[in-house]
């Protein structure tokens, strides 16, 4: 098995190759391979080859540092259940002036934590109100599931304890420890119409509604809006705002760790489970306070003081910080994968499965190489299983080295456009296959002279990490946020059999 070091210089090696040999070679091409046909020297065929595949459960994932974090409970008869959690660290507001305090008088109106759905806005509806659409939900968004916000009591550490020169890693199978007080749970099914939240605001008895305030984005897009138990709040930020816990960001972070957002199954587990990016997510403390008579002094920096001795609005707010994680727990009791037809494949992305493929024996490798072809196209060619319970499947797959989680060299030499791996559909509408086009990895293993190494293959659901940025990006980074699944035929369902079809040309003896 080669280095990375050695497949990078490969790979690089091998694209300055492609390049030069086409630049250099661009105006002899025609005339040999006109020569060459005339003479009958040449004759061209194809070859469907024989592969072996299999599933393989993928234990874990990289569960920070994602784009994407999913959120919410999903079952399928194919793939068995996924529930998928969240932590997540705060990042405090200025702390000087933090550490003023709240004033005389204050009374909380409402704590919120919103986060911003991924919607699309449509056109508006005949009263003139927005009508957008959520994206990136899987499932049956009309099932409930349940909601729970706590207390995270893990330290989210930024660096690697054991070696702090490098980040931290958490895995999507990591235990976080929680709070036994949840601030908030309740149902909660995604919402397209949850753009505004209504905030009342209190006289200092915390009873007596003086106001009520509207609060919407710009861009009215749609959020969740999680409202918290005030009094564990006021324990937590308030009583102590003047103290230490308040006097830096790395006090403030190891006196409250964060929040644990937990999504659990209600009555019924075939609910949904949504993509979200938190980067916009935030919990805001919404209070009044009475203005003290001797000052029109703003206290905390970001309200607006109106005349001495009434109740004025003020807010403080508290944005996810960029730490990060997805808890992903899977449960595969009863699922159709668990049970292993024989002639599957079952491939889903969010710490689900891959399927491996084998695409030649060493002694039919040893024959074909003989042959001295030169491959003209190879296309690795997957059908989708249309009776399978998987409907949502996903838009592309991916390919990669599977034995050192490298890439094929088609991904460097070509590109991911031309590597392929798109879903195709049917006249119809319906999925119906995935192809690849590996034909540079397939060429340089049958050479006859000095071939690339025969490694195992690996096709998972695909994450916009997996394109390589340049030709020495060749690692595969174990990321995957998207959870749907799809159900393949695999080597021995007949017509519709993962295949290699291998088009080549040959010498005339």
């Amino acid at each position: 098995m080669t280095t990375k070091v050695v497949s990078t210089i490969k790979y690089f090696g091998v694209f300055s190759l492609v390049f030069f040999t086409l630049f250099s070679c661009e105006k002899d091409i025609e005339s040999v391979g006109v020569s060459l046909v005339d003479n009958n020297n040449f004759s061209s065929d194809n070859l469907v080859t024989e592969i072996i595949s299999k599933t393989e459960n993928v234990d874990r994932i990289l569960g920070n540092s994602l784009t994407q974090n999913l959120l919410g409970v999903y079952k399928d008869d194919d793939f068995g259940k996924i529930k998928a959690s969240i932590v997540t660290q705060l990042a405090p507001p200025v702390l000087d002036t933090y550490a003023d305090g709240y004033g005389d008088n204050a009374e909380i109106d409402s704590v919120i934590i919103n986060i911003p759905y991924q919607a699309t806005r449509e056109e508006d509806n005949s009263d003139g109100t927005p009508k957008f659409v959520i994206d990136s939900v899987f499932g049956n968004d009309d099932v409930e599931f349940n909601l729970s916000v706590y207390e995270l009591k893990t330290f989210l550490n930024s660096l690697d304890p054991t070696d702090p020169t490098k980040s931290a890693v958490y895995y999507s199978d990591k235990e976080f420890l929680k709070g036994i007080t949840p601030f908030y749970s309740d149902k909660f099914k995604v919402n397209p119409n949850d753009t505004v939240s209504y905030i009342k605001r209190y006289l200092n008895d915390g009873v007596t509604v003086y106001d009520t305030d509207t609060i919407k984005k710009d861009d009215l897009n749609p959020s969740i809006n999680i409202p918290l138990d005030e009094t564990l709040i006021k324990e937590i930020f308030i009583d102590n705002a003047a103290n230490a816990e308040f006097a830096s960001v790395d006090n403030f972070i190891r006196y409250f760790r964060g929040f644990y957002i937990e999504a659990s199954e209600l009555n019924s587990e075939y609910a949904h489970i949504l993509s979200l990016n938190l980067s916009g997510a935030k919990m805001s403390i919404y209070y009044s306070r009475t203005q003290d008579e001797d000052t029109d002094e703003d206290l905390d920096g970001n309200g607006t003081d109106g005349e001495t001795g009434v109740r004025t609005k003020h807010q403080y707010t508290f944005l996810f910080n960029s730490l990060t994680s997805n808890i992903i727990n899977r449960d595969y009791s009863g699922s159709n994968l668990e049970q292993g037809t024989e002639e599957r494949l079952y491939v889903q992305g969010a710490a689900g499965s891959i399927a491996t493929l084998e695409l030649f024996s060493n002694e039919n490798l040893t024959e074909l190489r003989a042959n001295n072809w030169l491959v003209t196209d190879a296309d690795l060619s997957l059908y989708i299983d249309q009776d399978a319970s998987a409907k949502e499947v996903p838009e592309k797959l991916y390919i990669y080295n599977y034995d050192e989680n490298e890439q094929i060299i088609d991904a460097i030499t070509e590109g991911p456009t031309a590597l392929g791996g798109n879903l195709e559909r049917d006249d119809d509408g319906n999925p119906l296959k995935y192809v690849f086009k590996i034909t540079d990895y397939v060429s340089n293993l049958l050479k006859s002279d000095d071939p690339s190494e025969l490694v195992k293959l690996g096709i998972k659901v695909y994450d916009i990490s997996d394109t390589p940025t340049s030709t020495t990006d060749v690692i595969v980074h174990n990321y995957g946020s998207n959870p749907q699944g799809v159900v393949l035929f695999n080597h021995n369902s007949g017509e519709k059999r993962v295949k290699l079809q291998i088009s080549y040309t040959e010498l005339n003896k």
